[in-house]
């Protein structure tokens, strides 16, 4: 029958060449760029179908595929199941390359059933995580110059990725958090995911990439992280009203079994890969069929887990 998980090692086999990264990167920079240009950041996925969201992988291959191994491809080909990872494909993990070029090879084999979202890890240049242990990676597989060079076309491929997915009356699935500074603000998603003006669009990109739910009835407060902001139940509770929206989807934050809830059951964190430097006890992604009309009110039933 065949899985995602078979075409995905297509993007295994390429990264042996230099010359076969730069060519599938600068394919996936094509069509992502004209996605963008398109949706503004913020891709729209239709409702009634099944959705397979899957959480940071950061170089954890093994888990990947496993993942991988429950979207068939007839179901993909069907139109039947859309796959959105939320981010942070790259840094940590042993196999970061080989993870970022699988996820480009469905993307450019399947482009209207895969969705790749940005993660903060997929950084803008003024606003490197630490660690940020990539560049070093291309650098020792394939030399100073030629590392460097790959890195620079990878952070060029990191901007044209899109940094929401929408399905309408349903769901938001991004990497961090909801922003702050657009919270009663903004009339429209885009100008919520987007910012008010062009001047404050990085701002709310960092919030975006950064931002991690706290149990309490608030706005915002400081993050340890030293990048974006903490949003409370405030913010999460105004967003669904506004949009129309029943759950928040993300990754962001390592989870010991793999995915927690926040603020009621209405933002569901995903963790998807396993190991060091974190250790957790299980993995998790979520495979949720929308067609079910209380789908959101059952929605840990369609979070699965890898040990």
């Amino acid at each position: 029958m065949g899985t995602l998980a078979d075409i995905a090692r297509e993007g295994i086999r390429a990264v042996t060449e230099q010359t076969n990264i730069v060519e599938l990167v600068g394919e996936a920079y094509d069509l992502l760029r004209t996605e963008v240009a398109r949706s503004n950041g913020i891709v729209e996925v239709p409702s009634n179908i099944r959705l397979l969201a899957v959480g940071d992988i950061h170089g954890d291959l093994e888990t990947l595929l496993k993942i991988l191994e429950r979207a068939t491809l007839t179901s993909i080909n069907k139109g039947d199941v859309k796959v959105v990872f939320l981010g942070d494909y790259i840094d940590r993990g042993p196999y970061q390359l080989e993870s970022l070029m699988s996820v480009l090879v469905l993307k450019k084999r399947f482009p209207d059933s895969i969705v790749i979202l940005r993660g903060n890890h997929e950084p803008p240049e003024d606003l490197i995580p630490y660690p940020h242990d990539f560049p070093m990676e291309l650098v020792m597989r394939f030399g100073y110059a030629k590392g460097n060079d790959l890195y620079r076309l990878f952070l060029r491929l990191f901007n044209v990725l899109p940094h929401v997915a929408l399905v309408k009356g349903e769901l938001v699935l991004l990497h961090g958090g909801l922003p702050t500074r657009t919270y009663m603000r903004a009339s429209t998603v885009y100008e919520y995911f987007n910012g008010l003006e062009e001047s404050t669009r990085s701002e709310i990109l960092a919030e975006v990439l950064w931002n991690d739910p706290v149990e309490y009835n608030v706005v915002s407060m400081p993050s340890p992280r030293g990048a974006g902001y903490l949003f409370g139940s405030k913010v999460t509770s105004w967003f669904l009203k506004k949009f129309k929206v029943k759950v928040v989807i993300r990754g962001h934050e390592p989870t010991d079994k793999g995915y927690k809830f926040n603020h009621n059951n209405t933002v569901l964190t995903l963790f998807s890969r396993l190991g060091p430097p974190y250790y957790n006890s299980s993995a998790a992604y979520a495979l949720i069929d929308l067609s079910q009309e209380r789908w959101s009110r059952n929605i840990v039933n369609y979070i699965r887990l890898i040990s």
